[in-house]
């Protein structure tokens, strides 16, 4: 021990475990009310869990002082001497090993592998890291208040009963690649709710928001945050039109031959290579592609959907605002006909309903893909964690693992 005011008392070592114990030198302890300088009552010995020395467990063997006030007329009876740099108060770890163990499991090593690291049980590691991970998630206020632009996007916590799914809001940082925080809910009240409540200097440095096309999202930005500019993610406009243009070769597979797709149905070879880009074929799929579209799109509906997506495609390889502009609302024109499939008119009044927000994207180029990888690190915490039901233990797991917290700003938190 290099602490000050604290002495070893004795070493013992045996087959399994480190035994250390160790004391509190005291100079004069007083009373807290009155002053008056206070009597030694008894000193008990209080076990905790330490770092492991010599590839073995370690207890540290803490022997306190029990206080009293020898003032009859004094209202304090008695008390313990507590002294955080060693451990904290209602703790089963010295503070030391609980900062370890804080690190190790936010940095994505299990609880029951640093459990059994340190020759304890799940519960110890796991209350101990909710609570420090917390007090350096209060504390590290510069982890939150840099980012120029924020997004939203919604990832499921937990499945309460069948077909019954609990969803959570991740707010994310797209410009430093991190997650602020997780809100508990997807519902418009609690997102808004934690913008809200956010510093307004935060609030007016946050320039771009982006999300996939969530009306509850949009409307979190329009009413909180009204001047930010708002970024619909490119990845959920060509997703959308592929799952357009998949309705439509579904529906035309069921006009033509009245079953669902067969290995042998034209349509149904081709359902792949219609979701990837066209300068991405080679020239004899291409030739495959356009001879399948002949035999089983007699009306050309698939093969018009086909194009209008590639169009789609076409938009976002724009270098130039006002020929981006111009495209989009000559692709919204075209699907908006009377004579396009009704999957084709759905699209485009999405696309006309969204027109600013995904013509956005050639201004701030930003992307909520960011967002998504970030879903992807909650994934792997859930996997870690063989998933949660307490949202705290939740949220506190996910923001050390993908938060990007300073992780030197632990060695000066202090628990009392």
């Amino acid at each position: 021990m290099s602490l000050k005011d604290v002495r070893v008392l004795d070493y013992h070592r045996d087959r399994q475990n480190v035994w250390l114990r160790v004391e509190q030198v005291l100079k004069g302890p007083s009373c807290p009310t009155c002053r008056t300088r206070a009597w030694v009552k008894d000193r008990p010995e209080v076990s905790y869990i330490d770092l492991p020395v010599y590839g073995k467990s370690m207890r540290l063997i803490w022997r306190k002082h029990r206080l009293t006030c020898p003032n009859p007329a004094c209202a304090a009876t008695t008390w313990m001497n507590t002294d955080p740099r060693i451990a904290p108060v209602k703790g089963y770890m010295t503070t030391r090993a609980a900062k370890w163990a804080t690190k190790q499991v936010g940095t994505g090593r299990t609880v029951k592998e640093v459990a059994h690291e340190l020759g304890c049980d799940w519960h110890t590691i796991n209350d101990t890291v909710t609570r420090y991970g917390a007090a350096l998630l209060k504390a590290d206020r510069q982890r939150v208040n840099r980012t120029c632009a924020i997004g939203l996007d919604e990832t499921s916590f937990v499945r309460l009963k069948r077909h019954h799914t609990s969803f959570v809001t991740t707010v994310c940082d797209v410009e430093n690649h991190q997650i602020i925080d997780i809100v508990p809910s997807r519902n418009y009240i609690d997102v808004a709710h934690f913008l809200t409540d956010q510093p307004k200097q935060w609030k007016e440095r946050i320039e771009f928001g982006t999300l996939d096309m969530s009306p509850t999202y949009r409307a979190v930005f329009n009413v909180i945050l009204p001047k930010v500019t708002q970024v619909v993610d490119h990845f959920h406009v060509i997703k959308l039109a592929n799952n357009t243009l998949d309705q439509v070769r579904r529906r035309v597979q069921q006009d033509q031959l009245h079953h669902r797709g067969r290995k042998n149905d034209p349509l149904f070879k081709i359902r792949r290579t219609l979701l990837v880009g066209q300068d991405k074929l080679s020239e004899k799929t291409s030739e495959r592609l356009t001879c399948l579209l002949t035999l089983g799109d007699p009306n050309g509906e698939v093969a018009i959907t086909y194009r209008i997506k590639e169009r789609l495609r076409e938009f976002y390889d724009q270098t130039n605002m006002e020929s981006a502009r111009e495209l989009l609302d000559e692709l919204i024109t075209a699907c908006r006909k009377a004579s396009m499939p009704a999957e084709v008119q759905k699209l485009g009044a999405t696309l006309k309903t969204w027109h600013p927000q995904i013509l956005a994207y050639h201004h701030a180029h930003h992307s909520n893909g960011i967002t998504e990888a970030m879903n992807n690190l909650i994934k792997r915490v859930k996997r870690v964690g063989y998933g949660f039901r307490n949202f705290n233990n939740y949220r506190t797991r996910v923001l050390l693992y993908a938060g990007k917290p300073h992780w030197r700003t632990l060695d000066s938190i202090t628990i009392p």
